[in-house]
């Protein structure tokens, strides 16, 4: 990371700590039964992370959940492929402001929707998904265990093979043992 875009990004977390000192999220515990409305985010610079969203909001959706989908795309314009993809909004950098904070009306509407679940499939630093996961109203924020992230409700270790796909998995798995 070049050093100006390092200093970007540290007043960027400065804005968002402070924008979270106001914030009040009502936190629940959810799982597959309960849950009627998930929210996905991921990176979408990789063309297989989308499939994997894809493939997880497949599942869900078949539970009879909603599903929000929310990708990044790490360049300017977002990439051709996705232009037809429906059931998922996607921004690029040029949605972020220049202490890197992401704003547009699909990003707004889904930090503001109240899910139920927020599912963070991004693996890798990406301030611009951070922001939004720590600044989403959902009851419950699951991601990838991070020793630099804390707005997670519930964290799964995923070192044994970090990839999207075994995240999803584990999700799979440990929501289908929580119980209300």
């Amino acid at each position: 990371m070049k050093p100006l875009d390092h200093i970007k990004q540290q007043i960027g977390r400065t804005v968002l700590k402070k924008s979270l000192k106001g914030q009040e999220r009502n936190k629940v515990f959810h799982n597959f039964k309960t849950a009627r409305t998930v929210g996905i985010i991921f990176d979408a610079t990789n063309h297989q992370n989308y499939e994997t969203a894809r493939a997880f909001a497949k599942f869900l959706t078949e539970k009879k959940i909603r599903i929000y989908g929310l990708g990044f795309a790490d360049s300017k314009e977002v990439m051709s492929f996705y232009q037809y993809y429906t059931g998922f909004n996607f921004f690029t950098i040029k949605d972020s402001n220049w202490q890197g904070i992401p704003s547009n009306h699909n990003i707004n509407d889904f930090i503001n929707e109240p899910l139920d679940i927020l599912i963070d499939l991004h693996l890798s630093e990406n301030f611009p998904l951070e922001y939004i996961n720590s600044m989403s109203k959902a009851s419950f924020k699951i991601g990838a265990f991070n020793s630099k992230t804390n707005h997670y409700d519930f964290m799964i270790d995923i070192s044994s093979n970090p990839t999207a796909d075994f995240l999803c998995e584990q999700v799979k798995h440990y929501l289908s043992l929580i119980n209300n």
